[in-house]
Parts: C-alpha cells; structure tokens; sequence
C-alpha cells in the first residue's frame, strides 16, 4: 500500500487533500447514520494527518488549483510561562 518512511511526502499529503474535499459532495446525497458517521471520521483522520505534517486542506473556491496551505507556526501560550514566572 506505501512505503514507510521518516517523513509523508508532500505528494501524499496532496491525493488525502483531494480525498477530503471529496468528501464534500456526500452532503447532498442520501446516507445511513453509520455510514455518515464512519465517512466523517474517515475524513477527520485525513485532515488530522494533513494537519499533523503542518499543513491545511484549502476550502477556497477561488484558489481552486492549491489543495494544501501550509500552516504558519503558531505563536506560544503565554498563559503558561506567566503561570511559573508569577510563582518565583
């Protein structure tokens, strides 16, 4: 099925993109309750992989051609650094 490697190419992350928004097109069709729900975490764990490796599915219909935005590094907390430094 695939190569086990250090690092998901870039490639792969692109075919699980195209499958998730894929998956948008089951909306206006009729589904079983537990079909509905295996397909939403089906879709859930695609997206959690993508978002894994730093990127995002891109939803925008004028870009229709980028399928993945890479994820700017979100800042840290500071609600936790503050914690401890208050208590020194």
């Amino acid at each position: 099925m695939s190569n086990l490697a250090d690092k998901t190419e870039y490639r792969a992350l692109k075919i699980m993109a195209t499958m998730v928004r894929q998956f948008e097109k089951l909306s206006n069709l009729d589904i079983t309750k537990s079909d509905d729900w295996d397909s939403c975490a089906a879709r859930n764990l695609l997206e959690g992989i993508i978002q894994s490796n730093g990127y995002r599915v891109n939803y925008d219909r004028e870009k229709p051609r980028t399928i993945l935005i890479k994820e700017k590094n979100q800042k840290t907390n500071n609600y936790e650094t503050d914690q401890f430094n208050d208590n020194a």
